[in-house]
């Protein structure tokens, strides 16, 4: 990989990691050894430079979350210079991203009321107070301060987050931005003085870029056009690079993009920006393919590729490029079960495939102090995650698999296309557990008597769950299959389908129909008021506009009451009835743990591990983190 010179400073390659908030300093926004542990292991990994999270800039109102970092005071000084020094000394470079959330806070995270260009309300229905223009001189100012004790921590360079929604993106959009004053007539000023201040504090010498919205996404918001407009007054106003992302406040689903949109889909707004400047131009949002970046590269799209989500799951994803062991790469799901919604919630930072994340001092994979023998039943994720680490750490592992190939329900839930990351994820877990030289016995159906002749020292069950088939008149109609016959590819549902249950996977089933590209009518019936409620609110946003896309007609409030030939009765909350015909009739019912094996086990081993949808029916986060555990435990 080829390096890259950014104003002077040295990059080792073409990959920066995004910032992304990382919930893991103290709780007054200070360093601590675990937000050290979680960056140093993405430099180590060979990140050519680390953007280091958004951090706060006062004591008032431009705080975003609870567990945001801090540089509002020059005591945070000593230990960003940790930080920074600890970053630098794993050969990467290291920029610090400081922000003002402007409308983008809450009340519950400041005891503030929110300050904005205009008062506009927020995403959760607050309105902000209007900034006057001494408010407005102070936090500019603020920018300032925060810049020069990033360049005093020993920083590389500050990214000033006019993003995202935030406050400066807030003055620059005219969504947020209905002022009469010289603001409002010109809305990108704010962001231009904060750009010229933050210059004056640190000096010419020092690297300033600035982070945009190159699409905000949203009637009446920033547009492409105005993006590319302002990055070229952007450019003559000095800055250093320009990091072009997307989406705003009520469009997060084009910030952290889920799985549901295609990858690279804010890469166009890179390369219209790159066509009108001639500083170097950073792209993000979902380039985490391989091939996808280096194209990118290569035609001049951007100059350095972002990634934030894809670094979590792999650190050591930039060595693996470098040394050619792609098929080594754990791949990101863009899930956000793990990032994204655990933000939601104001948790520290985890990953659905990387049980480490967050937690690299405490879960790092060390050799067992004695070598034991371990049986494994079940290969789906849990049981895979599980092989795997116990194999790392020098443990003799068999592992029992009733089907005829490794995955469990992975292999069905990877099947829609867009759906491709799980897919590559599961292939990378067969090639880990192969590559350990797992004993594996293929259509072996465990029993307690065969475990108990193995003779383990311990046993791990990882039995997975079943298809839940309702107690419905009429569930045993030819018509009628499961989620899984038709992921399999043992059904062709003909032209008229009718799907059972609108959680996460009916609704996936409904788009991989709707989107095959035949004359094809997807019709989804939910009991509830509403549809994929188990899914993170962004990523749920995104699968509702992938249904809406393929014409998915959606029946919410009706309860499946009865199954006839071809047909289906449904009952609303008003005791209305209708019928409905079809050509299949697909169950997303749910699922059931397979706890055949649980009591068997306890009554003959001393050291049991039950883990993933044989506990109870859940995420892969759950699976891979309950098989990391096991794997680490024993």
């Amino acid at each position: 990989m080829q390096g890259f010179s950014l104003k002077g400073l040295w990059l080792r390659n073409r990959i920066a990691m995004a910032p992304m908030l990382s919930r893991l300093c103290n709780t007054d926004g200070s360093v601590s050894q675990k937000l050290i542990d979680y960056y140093v292991e993405r430099a180590k990994g060979g990140a050519g430079l680390i953007i280091v999270e958004y951090c706060y800039i006062d004591q008032n109102e431009s705080k975003a979350r609870h567990g945001q970092l801090g540089v509002y005071h020059d005591r945070f000084i000593a230990g960003l210079a940790e930080l920074a020094e600890a970053i630098q000394e794993c050969g990467a470079k290291t920029i610090l991203q400081i922000c003002h959330a402007g409308r983008s806070s809450s009340a519950k995270f400041t005891g503030l009321k929110p300050i904005a260009p205009s008062a506009i309300p927020n995403y959760a229905n607050e309105k902000p107070r209007e900034m006057s223009e001494e408010e407005i001189e102070s936090i500019v100012q603020a920018f300032a301060e925060a810049a020069y004790r990033a360049r005093a921590a020993g920083f590389d360079g500050v990214e000033i987050h006019g993003g995202h929604g935030y406050l400066i993106a807030q003055f620059l959009s005219p969504y947020t931005n209905i002022r009469q004053d010289r603001y409002g007539h010109d809305r990108g000023l704010f962001g231009l003085q904060v750009l010229d201040r933050v210059r004056s504090r640190v000096g010419r010498d020092y690297v300033v870029g600035y982070r945009i919205s190159g699409d905000e996404f949203m009637q009446g918001g920033l547009t492409a056009e105005d993006a590319q407009e302002f990055s070229v007054r952007l450019e003559r106003q000095g800055v250093d690079y320009i990091h072009v992302s997307g989406g705003s406040a009520e469009t997060g689903q084009d910030i952290v993009i889920p799985v549901y949109f295609s990858q690279g889909h804010l890469l166009h707004l890179a390369q219209g920006i790159k066509q009108k400047v001639h500083v170097p131009v950073i792209a993000v949002g979902a380039i985490h393919d391989t091939r996808l970046a280096e194209d990118a590269l290569q035609s001049g799209k951007a100059d350095l590729i972002a990634m934030g989500r894809a670094l979590i799951a792999d650190p050591a994803l930039p060595d693996k490029i470098r040394t050619g062991r792609l098929d080594d790469i754990c791949p990101c799901l863009r899930c956000n079960e793990g990032c994204r919604s655990r933000m939601m919630e104001d948790k520290a930072q985890r990953c659905a495939v990387n049980a480490e994340a967050g937690r690299e001092r405490l879960m790092r994979i060390r050799p067992a102090s004695k070598s034991k023998r371990v049986c494994i039943i079940g290969g789906g994720p849990a049981g895979l995650e599980a092989a795997r680490t116990l194999s790392l750490r020098g443990h003799r592992v068999t592992l029992l698999e009733q089907k005829d190939r490794l995955g469990g329900l992975l292999r069905y839930a990877s099947v829609p296309e867009f759906k491709s990351e799980m897919r590559r994820f599961l292939e990378y877990l067969i090639r880990q557990v192969n590559a350990l030289k797992v004993d594996v016995r293929y259509r072996c159906r465990a029993t307690i008597d065969m475990v108990k002749e193995m003779r383990p020292d311990a046993v791990v069950l990882a039995t997975g769950s079943q298809p839940l088939i309702p107690q419905i008149p009429g569930v045993d109609q030819p018509f009628v299959t499961s989620a899984l016959d038709l992921l399999s590819g043992n059904l062709q549902p003909g032209k008229r389908v009718l799907i059972a249950g609108g959680a996460a996977m009916g609704c996936e089933i409904a788009a991989h129909l709707a989107g095959q590209g035949r004359e094809r009518e997807v019709i989804l019936l939910e009991m509830r008021s509403e549809i994929a409620l188990d899914l993170e609110p962004r990523a749920r946003i995104a699968l509702i506009s992938l249904l809406k896309q393929g014409k998915v007609e959606i029946l919410k409030g009706w309860k499946l009451e009865q199954i006839g030939d071809g047909e289906v009765a449904v009952l609303d909350g008003g005791q209305n009835r209708k019928t409905i015909k079809g050509d299949a009739l697909i169950l997303a019912t749910g699922f059931t743990p397979d706890q055949d094996l649980i009591q068997p086990l306890m009554e003959n081993f001393s050291e049991i591990h039950v883990i993933g949808d044989c506990l109870k029916p859940r995420k892969i986060y759950q699976a891979i983190h309950e098989g990391a555990y096991a794997g680490r435990a024993i």
